[in-house]
């Protein structure tokens, strides 16, 4: 049996389901709802593996030490119904795939994120994310506007660091609560505060320094991220976590993972910003040099030529030959004149031949007309002969041709008759 040429190998295989399986967005950041089965725990590496299970099928999955020492909820077990948060992979060598886990959460808390998960399909049908909605953040803002807890480890960060990157930038902060119970009034309220034009804040930014699933809750409702959506002025989501976006995110003009990072977006470096526009200087002052340079060369390159030496010596050449060119067209003139005389003369004889020519011609067509008159079926009408068809047009020259009764057509020289054979003599 002969190889295909286009046979692939096992590893080829299992390489196109991979890029396959993990390049597609279907199959990640999905929840998946299950039944742990076949639960396992290396003790060295911390690693876990469990099987998730329904009904009718199983997936395998692997909740690595790295994402597994963030679960604090009830130790995982056989039989216990979970949520999973994960992507999934393909292991090549065994060619078979499974689950990564970044997030478990018990079936309680899955409810709330089954939630919000319809709350945020919801608002992407209603455009409130859309791209089209997003403003550019102002490159050079005077005052920066804050709305956090005022005692959190947040609004110290974001103040640092955008006094670091600016001394001079003037900001305002708009505290709120941040979790618990009336966190949500909080952050609309000093949402709508900072937005007041009186305060005059350039650019916001609105969050906290991260948190537990239920602490960024409030960061989910929908009040709150229509605040965000409607915030006259940019706004930037900074609400720290390593997993989930919160729906603010999604709102905002912009968003950071964190805080700091949330300054560094809003505040432009004024010491990178000098030294750039050092350097800027420094380049259009070099520019404008040799723009000098160059016009003054080409300048003294012009103004040493002779015409700018003695500007009469010109004038003259040009005078002079001026004079010449308006003397030879003269003469060109009178010549072609005497030229086109001779040729209209030889016209006026050709014309007396062909006028003559013309005469003969005519009186030849005269004759041949007479002629043709005198023999044309036309001239033979008019000496009182006529011409008898029938209804097919066809000449009649026998009585043979018709038959009693026949209609046939009587052509004079003046017009036609219709008549009727009553009977053949």
């Amino acid at each position: 049996m002969e190889l295909v040429d286009s046979s692939l190998s096992v590893s080829e295989v299992n390489r196109l389901i991979k890029s396959k399986l993990q390049d597609s967005t279907e199959f990640k950041n999905i929840w998946v709802r299950g039944e742990i089965s076949n639960h396992s725990q290396t003790n060295s590496s911390g690693h876990i593996y469990f099987s998730l299970k329904d009904t009718t099928s199983v997936i395998k999955c692997a909740f690595f030490s790295f994402q597994a020492k963030n679960y604090k909820g009830t130790p995982l077990r056989n039989g216990m119904e979970i949520l999973v948060y994960g992507s999934v992979s393909v292991y090549e060598p065994g060619g078979y795939y499974s689950l990564t886990v970044q997030k478990i959460e018990e079936i309680g808390e899955g409810d709330i994120l089954l939630k919000i998960e319809k709350l945020k399909k919801a608002l992407l049908e209603k455009g409130i994310f859309d791209a089209t909605h997003k403003r550019p953040l102002p490159k050079f803002p005077k005052r920066l506007g804050i709305v956090t807890s005022p005692k959190g480890a947040a609004v110290e960060d974001i103040i640092r660091i955008a006094t670091d990157l600016n001394p001079s930038i003037q900001i305002l902060v708009s505290p709120c609560l941040v979790q618990g119970d009336g966190a949500e009034t909080s952050i609309i309220e000093a949402i709508r505060e900072i937005n007041d034009p009186k305060w005059e804040v350039d650019v916001i930014i609105a969050g906290r320094g991260g948190g537990s699933f239920e602490d960024l809750m409030a960061f989910n409702q929908e009040a709150v991220v229509m605040a965000y959506y409607n915030s006259r002025i940019p706004i930037i989501s900074a609400v720290g976590h390593e997993i989930d976006r919160v729906l603010t995110d999604l709102a905002a003009d912009a968003t950071t993972p964190t805080p700091t990072a949330a300054a560094k977006l809003a505040i432009p470096n004024v010491s990178d910003t000098l030294i750039r526009l050092d350097e800027m200087e420094d380049r259009l002052k070099s520019a404008l040099t040799n723009r000098i340079r160059v016009g003054k060369e080409k300048w003294m390159g012009v103004s040493t030529r002779p015409v700018f030496q003695n500007p009469k010596t010109m004038i003259e050449s040009r005078s002079t030959q001026l004079d010449e060119l308006m003397t030879k067209i003269s003469l060109l003139g009178k010549n072609y004149l005497v030229r086109k005389q001779s040729e209209f003369q030889k016209f006026d004889f050709f014309s007396q031949n062909w006028k003559s020519y013309l005469e003969r011609i005519h009186n030849k067509f005269t004759l041949a007309e007479q002629r043709l008159d005198h023999f044309s079926p036309l001239g033979t009408l008019k000496r009182g002969y006529s011409v008898l068809r029938n209804q097919k047009k066809q000449v009649i020259s026998s009585i043979q041709n018709v038959s009693k009764n026949e209609s046939l057509e009587v052509t004079l020289t003046d017009g036609k008759l219709l008549v009727e054979v009553k009977e053949k003599i």
